[in-house]
């Protein structure tokens, strides 16, 4: 599983942010259906940190979360649920992957012109990747 999946399952794992806006309401990428509210799970960017000789290594990785509602009280307290949820946390990632560390790095609110409120916090994530099997 990569990275955006594993925060969708733990969103449906979360209780309280499930009950906020259910995991069947997260995208990963792209949302295809226009029903709101909403929210997508995408990966903005991958730097590699370092490098080890045995090819394992440390990325960071930038992931955003989208949130797409059109009350901005509902907004705000999906974003204090997400910040609660996976800001300051570690967990595992396909084969013997591990997400380090995951922090928030910004968050933002704005109103689209159709009245929707979008938005946003982005996370850094310390992964460590396995080394590549030869």
């Amino acid at each position: 599983m990569n990275l955006a999946q594993v925060l969708h399952q733990r969103w449906a794992a979360d209780g309280p942010l499930n009950s906020l806006l259910p995991a069947e309401r997260v995208f990963t990428g792209t949302s295809v259906t226009p029903a709101m509210p909403l929210a997508v799970i995408s990966r903005a960017r991958a730097r590699p940190a370092v490098q080890f000789a045995d090819g394992a290594g440390l990325d960071t990785v930038a992931v955003r979360i989208e949130l797409y509602d059109p009350s901005y009280d509902a907004s705000q307290a999906v974003l204090a649920a997400l910040k609660r949820a996976f800001d300051r946390t570690s967990f595992d990632l396909a084969g013997s992957d591990k997400v380090l560390y995951m922090r928030r790095t910004a968050d933002h609110a704005r109103q689209e012109p159709d009245g929707t409120w979008r938005t946003a916090v982005e996370f850094d994530c310390t992964v460590l990747t396995a080394r590549a099997v030869v």
